[in-house]
């Protein structure tokens, strides 16, 4: 079985105004072809009311969300301030910064974590294969579920056909430190968590999983 190989290269995109614009800029362009798979579940789940966006970057998702259904307001969370700046500016030209609110933290920080209050859902993308601690990430992620919240992760799966393309790039540095589907699963099982379901997608280097608190 192909190891996961983690290295940093988030801060590539996060640290510095410049670099956030940019990335903001890029991600304005993705976006619809980046989140596809994300945004049918989401759909599909047809929660209304309360999110919490975990890794928000520069609020591009959020925007789509609250762009498309009027009963959504959004907490959006970066760790990275610089990030968190440049959403606000993005969120405030849209005139969705009364429905989406922007502030920076660590979900794997459980003081910041537990001021967050309660969501009916909690979403994140592009991010499992990039905390730490995905175990307390995950953990965190779900305490700020109501009681019937849902908790969707939307992230890479690594696999063998990627893993070795020599090129060196972010996205293929994040395939190699993604997680497996079976991962994913004991990961959930010993955090007691039973309720849930992985879902492989197309490109099939794609995943939703889907946690429910009920």
């Amino acid at each position: 079985m192909l190891k996961r190989i983690i290295e940093d290269h988030q801060q590539e995109y996060s640290t510095g105004l410049e670099n956030a614009q940019r990335y903001a800029e890029e991600a304005e362009k993705a976006s619809k072809m980046r989140f596809r798979g994300f945004l049918k579940k989401l759909n599909a789940l047809g929660i209304q009311g309360n999110y919490l966006e975990v890794g928000a970057g520069a609020g591009t998702l959020a925007a789509d969300i609250c762009e498309s259904n009027k009963n959504i307001d959004i907490l959006a969370s970066d760790v990275s301030p610089d990030m968190v700046t440049v959403a606000n500016q993005n969120i405030k030209k849209k005139n969705l910064d009364s429905r989406i609110k922007c502030i920076s933290g660590n979900i794997e920080d459980e003081e910041f974590a537990s001021s967050l209050g309660k969501f009916d859902l909690v979403y994140t993308t592009f991010t499992l294969h990039h905390f730490k601690d995905p175990k307390k990430a995950v953990i965190n992620m779900y305490g700020c579920l109501k009681d019937d919240g849902v908790l969707l992760i939307y992230d890479l799966k690594r696999v063998w056909w990627l893993y070795w393309v020599p090129k060196q790039s972010g996205f293929f540095n994040s395939i190699r430190a993604a997680f497996r589907p079976h991962e994913i699963k004991e990961l959930l099982n010993d955090i007691g968590i039973n309720k849930y379901r992985v879902d492989v997608i197309f490109p099939y280097f794609m995943q939703n999983i889907t946690i429910w608190k009920k």
